[in-house]
């Protein structure tokens, strides 16, 4: 705990910490890039962004101090710095007592000087410091606090805006299906990896009136909050258009929908949208540019007819229905293009999905087994996978 620091004090400021969730994250360009200008703008060896944990100090970012992540609180100079409202500066840290006999200063990192500019959760609680170390002493001028605080607020910025993006994508996977319909002699699963906190591909699945399934799986160009805001628009007109018109229909009729916000914004989406009648196993299906749903078998993968091209590129197109039906034992998987980023082209994704056995597999595994995938090599884009597999000839199960 903090010299002098009030109990209270210190828990409410340790949970602000804990709540911005960026404690023990990867190393992120927008942090680094900061600290990299602290060190040119003030002409000091080494800058840092540190937080200040219960007992440790964290390190988000630094420029000349590689390898410094985690610090005992003993050690930190940062963990002085939460404990005041203004800039700490400490010329010389062989005069000063609460340094003088710091590791960082009779080790080889040889630091004469300090200064930390208090960092505050959205909260206003101060959870760390941008600093600076010089290796002979020296002080900052007024104009210098200045800037120092000016770049302490940008981190803040940053901070601030990590804690709404988890809470949009909390909300983001609210619309996410978490249960499964009950459709016997089928077996159905979906998982959807963003690239950032929220990204712009979704799926989705809903029983109609008619007892019919339908899903949809989409794809929006671009990452990050914009894609996110505009996946949520079109999901709610796809599964509202699906609700009261055939497959045809509703495709249309979503695309007429978000045309003018796709239009306004640029962007468009690749949808793929289907609706399986579970008596027959007979799919029908509308591909709007998006390209990646196969049949996989015992005897290999047939992929699915294109019906046109993305929604929001021209206003009155028309896409073609298809239909295909599965037979027991094959799977209906559905991918956005985050997966084409592992292999060079389709045909060798396709190949390795054969290899991986990935048909004999239940829904539910070949997920499991295509997202932990992904997450082992890294998804520079949002990476998305439904799976629909028949198990049974008996409609009843």
């Amino acid at each position: 705990m903090p010299v002098n620091a009030d109990e209270a004090t210190e828990t409410s400021r340790v949970r602000a910490l804990h709540d911005l969730n960026v404690l023990d994250t990867p190393r992120e360009e927008r942090y680094d890039r900061i600290v990299r200008l602290a060190r040119t703008m003030f002409e000091v060896p080494m800058a840092a962004v540190n937080l200040i944990d219960a007992h440790r100090q964290w390190t988000k970012a630094e420029a000349g101090l590689p390898g410094l992540e985690n610090t005992a609180t003993d050690d930190s100079m940062c963990h002085y710095t939460v404990q005041q409202a203004d800039t700490l500066v400490v010329p010389d840290t062989t005069t000063d007592p609460r340094f003088r006999t710091n590791r960082f200063v009779t080790g080889g990192t040889g630091i004469r000087f300090y200064a930390g500019q208090p960092l505050h959760a959205p909260g206003g609680e101060a959870v760390g410091s941008l600093c600076l170390f010089d290796t002979h002493p020296r002080t900052l001028t007024a104009r210098e606090q200045e800037m120092l605080a000016e770049m302490g607020r940008w981190v803040e910025t940053e901070l601030a805006h990590q804690a709404e993006l988890d809470r949009a994508a909390e909300v983001q996977q609210v619309l996410m299906p978490h249960t499964t319909p009950a459709l016997p002699g089928y077996e159905l699963a979906g998982r959807c990896l963003p690239t950032q906190s929220i990204g712009g591909d979704f799926y989705t699945w809903h029983t109609l009136p008619d007892g019919n399934l339908q899903i949809h799986v989409a794809d929006v160009m671009g990452k990050g909050i914009p894609a996110a805001l505009i996946a949520a628009t079109v999901r709610a007109v796809l599964v509202g258009a699906a609700q009261y018109n055939d497959q045809h229909q509703a495709l249309h009729r979503a695309a007429a929908a978000s045309w003018e916000i796709l239009n306004d914004t640029g962007a468009f989406v690749t949808a793929f949208s289907a609706r399986l009648h579970p008596a027959t196993g007979q799919v029908e299906y509308v591909d709007a540019g998006h390209g990646l749903a196969f049949v996989l078998s015992a005897e290999g993968y047939r992929g699915l007819e294109h019906s046109g091209p993305p929604l929001g590129i021209f206003p009155d197109t028309t896409w073609q229905t298809h239909t295909t039906t599965l037979a027991p034992g094959e799977t209906l998987v559905v991918v956005s293009d985050g997966f084409l980023d592992f292999f060079p082209t389709l045909e060798e994704t396709l190949a390795h999905a054969r290899t991986a056995q990935l048909h004999r597999l239940p829904a539910e595994r070949l997920v499991e087994r295509a997202t932990a995938f992904a997450r082992a090599r890294g998804h520079p884009d949002d990476v998305t996978v439904l799976a629909l597999r028949r198990t049974s000839n008996d409609p009843t199960g």
